[in-house]
């Protein structure tokens, strides 16, 4: 068994459609979903702001590279189209693989381009760690602690106020 932390985003088209149908793609690996965020874009300021939201899943067969493609390919039926020429642009549905436990509960890391675990960025990302926090308070970024803790460090402190919580929308589950 493997348990993942997946961060799901969205800036295109129907933003709250596109979280509801990853979250009804991912319901019958669901453990849990976070309330929905809103935030400004990461990484290239000129582009809509982001509904974001973290999906806590496990499945008793699946590999780290097993959620990658499951992600992929929710984003793909989501109408995500990848521009190679800009790496933090809009987009319908983004699926990031954050961090993978084994059935011991032991971090899976990995240094493959493809998959880097856990996410080489994550610690650095209010709209990850906002969400998660919801879910999972004593939670920890494997290499870089708590995620209580990293909310409060620097640079994120600042970050955290542009991360704000929309309670007027709500992911609908299958579940």
């Amino acid at each position: 068994m493997t348990r993942a932390v997946l961060s799901l985003g969205s800036n295109l088209g129907d933003r709250l459609a596109h979280l509801t149908a990853a979250i009804a793609e991912l319901t019958p690996v669901l453990e849990s979903v976070s309330k929905v965020y809103e935030t400004p874009p990461w990484g290239d300021p000129d582009q809509p702001s982001y509904l974001n939201a973290i999906a806590l899943v496990k499945d008793e067969t699946a590999t780290a590279r097993d959620w990658l493609d499951r992600a992929q390919a929710i984003e793909t039926e989501e109408g995500r189209v990848r521009d190679p020429n800009r790496q933090f642009g809009p987009r319908t549905l983004d699926i990031d693989v954050i961090v993978v436990f084994d059935a011991e509960g032991q971090p899976v890391l990995s240094d493959d381009p493809v998959l880097t675990l856990p996410h080489p960025r994550a610690h650095l990302r209010a709209f990850v760690l906002r969400p998660w926090a919801d879910l999972d308070p004593d939670g920890e970024l494997p290499g870089h602690g708590r995620i209580d803790d990293l909310l409060r460090g620097e640079p994120l402190a600042s970050d955290v106020a542009a991360v704000r919580a929309r309670p007027d929308l709500r992911i609908q589950s299958a579940g």
